[in-house]
């Protein structure tokens, strides 16, 4: 269970491993709690990912775009640019906080240091930059373990290895027919 005192600015978790619940000071504080301290001091947290376009004359442009869980915010945020010239940077992948300053520009940070994203679906085919950033220093939650102790969820290589641990801690296989991963299973980078 997760209860948000906003009025308090205060949190208390019990028993929750749910994505970005799991960790506090992401969704429960960087989004939730600080939405009342934005209203309250004149600014906004969203739920949005921040990125920069330069194209190949050096003009760079900064986007913010909206997003539900789940549905490729992290994938856009760490685009590798296919046409030539082109460079995205990735500013941040889930929250903003954003105030206009005193000349009328918005301005747009990343409370966060790291990224979070959803696991199944992820590989260097989908998502280079998430995977390299994953590689070391990383948090997972509900992934299948390998043998020698590795994450894995589907979607990460084109075929699944033939012996795992699943997230609910079972022995598994691919002709188990479940997932090995739950389909919200997460890094956090």
């Amino acid at each position: 269970y997760i209860v948000h005192f906003p009025e308090t600015r205060e949190i208390m978790s019990y028993g929750s491993g749910y994505g970005g619940n799991a960790l506090l000071g992401k969704k429960c504080f960087a989004l939730r709690i600080a939405s009342t301290m934005a209203r309250d001091e004149g600014w906004l947290a969203e739920h949005m990912l921040i990125l920069s376009l330069t194209n190949p004359e050096g003009k760079k442009k900064y986007i913010a775009a909206a997003y539900p869980s789940a549905c490729g915010k992290t994938n856009l945020a760490m685009l590798e640019p296919t046409i030539p010239g082109w460079k995205v940077e990735c500013i941040g992948d889930d929250i903003a906080w954003m105030k206009f300053d005193k000349d009328g520009t918005l301005r747009a940070i990343n409370p966060e240091a790291g990224f979070f994203g959803v696991a199944p679906g992820t590989s260097m085919h989908t998502n280079p930059n998430a995977m390299r950033s994953a590689s070391g220093n990383s948090i997972f939650t509900n992934v299948a373990l390998t043998p020698d102790g590795d994450v894995w969820w589907e979607g990460m290589t084109k075929e699944a290895p033939q012996r795992l641990t699943s997230w609910l801690g079972r022995e598994w296989t691919p002709e188990s027919g479940v997932d090995a991963a739950h389909p919200n299973a997460r890094f956090t980078v």
